[in-house]
């Protein structure tokens, strides 16, 4: 069945037991998963940190300055 074709995630021969998923072929579990998954520019989307917002303090009336 896989006639030497490469995963379509990794690019690895698919081996004897190749995972399909729709139209996709890959070698393992992982790499279906793995090529499933959206990526964000860190090729990531699974960060639990948010971006920082650093805002200046407004000036205190009457301070003399």
């Amino acid at each position: 069945m896989n006639q030497e074709q490469d995963c379509d995630f990794c690019g690895e021969p698919v081996g004897d037991s190749p995972v399909q998923h729709g139209h996709r072929l890959y070698c393992s579990e992982a790499c279906a998963f793995e090529a499933q998954r959206p990526a964000d520019c860190g090729g990531r989307t699974d960060s639990t940190m948010g971006s920082s917002t650093v805002e200046k303090d407004a000036p205190k009336p009457g301070n003399g300055s």
